[in-house]
């Protein structure tokens, strides 16, 4: 889940997907559970001639559903993936609740200037999201997020930069075993 608009989540959520499918082997599904249409966009560009329209496509070696909610996670589970992950999209009180219920909870969080208000937000609403969530950050002063991370007494760890998310390399998966 984002803690603010535009703070990686997505990027984040498929760079995961990459990991857990192409390092792990394990059966997954991304499944977007807001209403910005990135799965839908990216259909579009990896299958421009071929897209069929429905809420689920597969590609490289994982399941991606681009309508979230109850019937699509139970579709998920049904289908006996071994990680589902869920791009919430920006941390709405509808989507508390599903979120809460994940077994491992990951926010996003920005400290860049323009986002700002948005990560004050975030240390306001630690105690909401309770303390057994991870949180991480892409962009920003690193003199906020060690800031955020006294305030809301967790840790606000940095995520290495990485062009591509379909892209793991070495780097990464040491990364991700500290993460994950």
């Amino acid at each position: 889940m984002g803690l603010g608009r535009k703070t990686g989540a997505t990027h984040f959520t498929l760079w995961a997907a990459s990991y857990l499918s192409g390092v792990r082997q394990r059966r997954t599904a991304v499944i977007e559970w807001n209403c910005h249409g990135d799965l839908g966009r990216m259909e579009d560009i990896w299958f421009a001639e071929k897209r069929r329209r429905e809420r689920k496509f597969q590609a490289l070696g994982m399941n991606f559903y681009k309508e979230g909610g109850a019937e699509t996670l139970a579709l998920c589970l049904g289908e006996c993936c071994d990680e589902i992950l869920i791009d919430f999209g920006e941390k709405t009180r509808e989507k508390e609740n599903e979120w809460l219920r994940c077994d491992i909870r990951i926010a996003t969080a920005a400290f860049s200037e323009w986002q700002l208000a948005d990560a004050g937000k975030m240390m306001e609403i630690g105690d909401e999201l309770g303390r057994d969530w991870i949180c991480l950050a892409a962009f920003g002063s690193e003199e906020a997020r060690r800031e955020a991370q006294r305030r809301l007494g967790i840790s606000v760890i940095r995520i290495p930069f990485q062009a591509d998310p379909f892209d793991i390399d070495r780097r990464a998966m040491e990364w991700f075993e500290k993460i994950l």
